[in-house]
């Protein structure tokens, strides 16, 4: 099943469902030089609407199977199996399980004139990446694309970034994570291979 950002926008709206950010590649792509391929969108809501948006989408696409996770609840299409013969991920709806990310709802959130979708500011894409690199819980292969995204984020808009918000979304991460962030930016900036 093929379902584009703007379909996934449309549903939570529909809902009443006010405070919503696009994550995940279709959210950062406005930031990257060179946008790579992906299929799943991210959607993040604020954990009030949570339900709400969950029985919206699962009213409009009733042939996804739904999983609840801690920090997710993703929609499969069980006719689209991946390497291993799991459902592919269609639709993320994003719960934020981090003070960064409900910062982000709250304060890091820009509006697409052209197309009214709410974006992450640049700050936001980096720290959010930043978060998945340092993750204990995810997946390498998806770290490293985390790693290149953060790069190209980074080298495509470091003048950009607005450092004491960059470092205030990374405090919320972690204790280190103002500082540690930087060093990421650092990192990316030099060309060198980042702590994993």
């Amino acid at each position: 099943m093929d379902v584009t950002p703007q379909e996934v926008i449309d549903v939570p709206v529909a809902a009443g469902v006010k405070d919503w950010v696009l994550m995940g590649l279709h959210g950062y792509v406005g930031y990257l030089p060179q946008p790579r391929a992906t299929q799943d969108v991210a959607v993040m809501v604020p954990n009030r609407s949570r339900k709400k948006a969950a029985r919206a989408i699962s009213a409009h696409w009733p042939g996804l199977v739904v999983t609840e996770l801690s920090q997710v609840t993703r929609f499969m299409d069980l006719a689209d199996l991946d390497q291993n013969g799991r459902p592919k991920p269609v639709l993320d709806l994003m719960h934020p399980w981090s003070p960064f990310q409900e910062l982000i709802l709250k304060e890091h959130v820009i509006v697409d004139k052209q197309t009214a979708h709410r974006l992450p500011t640049v700050e936001a894409a980096l720290v959010s990446k930043y978060a998945a690199i340092i993750s204990p819980f995810r997946e390498r292969e998806k770290k490293e694309y985390d790693a290149g995204d953060f790069r190209r984020i980074a080298k495509a808009h470091h003048d950009l970034v607005r450092h004491s918000e960059l470092r205030r979304l990374a405090a919320l991460e972690w204790e280190h994570g103002a500082d540690d962030v930087e060093k990421f930016l650092s990192t990316a900036l030099a060309d060198e291979p980042f702590p994993m």
